[in-house]
């Protein structure tokens, strides 16, 4: 069979797959963006304050003092209740009134977790016993004792395990940014709604990436559980 053949045998079959696929659009990737993980108090802080500042700048023409805000959240979970504390004293550090008890200005804060139930991709660099030191600096723990003894000589044992630990630390940080642990599949969506009456006056969105554990601190508290009722007496009625 000719090359001629070939050819023409392989764009049949290249045209006969390709009328046999549906015709509907192909699953592309966004293009490559960042997203912040919160991991601490301290993210809970620098958000409040930047909400803050927001919220400053949309009432700077407002007279000062005259319409103080009333802050809210839905629920008592741990990330509301520190984030309602961090919010009022951002605002109170710039100057914006806020009020104890509810007025004619709302400060809505709203948290939403949304876990990703598909599978879940595999995670690179793979976990190795590897301690990163600084960027581009790591050394590969134990490597020398498990494996030069028997394999190679301690020198070349050493500057092995020094390149791969380089490497490591340049992936990590390439693929997975300065955040150890890279993306995860829980995030946590946070928003705010300034409101007067049946009026939106200004909002503000913002999302995280949190640790799947990490997803009760933005949950409800759940309800306490009531002690068990004491066990009681039985009392049987006969006639005499």
């Amino acid at each position: 069979m000719t090359h001629r053949h070939l050819a023409a045998l392989l764009a049949a079959a290249l045209l006969a797959g390709g009328c046999a696929n549906l015709d509907v659009p192909r699953a592309d990737s966004y293009p490559a963006t960042g997203q912040k993980k919160a991991r601490a108090v301290h993210h809970w802080d620098v958000l409040a304050d930047d909400v803050a500042a927001r919220v400053a700048g949309k009432i700077a023409a407002w007279p000062a003092g005259e319409h103080p805000i009333y802050v809210t959240v839905p629920d008592d979970s741990s990330f509301n209740q520190g984030f309602l504390k961090l919010l009022r004293v951002r605002l109170l550090d710039r100057g914006v009134a806020v009020s104890a008890v509810p007025t004619g200005v709302e400060l809505e804060v709203q948290t939403q977790v949304v876990q990703h139930l598909s599978a879940t991709p595999v995670r690179l660099p793979v976990p190795l016993p590897f301690t990163m030191l600084a960027t581009g600096v790591g050394v590969w723990r134990d490597w020398q004792t498990h494996y030069s003894d028997r394999y190679l000589l301690p020198g070349v044992a050493t500057a092995i395990g020094l390149g791969a630990g380089v490497a490591l630390d340049l992936t990590q940080r390439h693929t997975q940014g300065e955040a150890a642990g890279g993306p995860t599949r829980t995030e946590v969506l946070i928003t705010t709604a300034l409101k007067s009456q049946d009026r939106y006056l200004a909002g503000s969105a913002d999302m995280y990436y949190i640790e799947r554990e990490d997803a009760a601190l933005y949950r409800p508290e759940p309800p306490a559980v009531p002690p068990p009722l004491p066990p009681g007496k039985t009392w049987k009625v006969v006639t005499p």
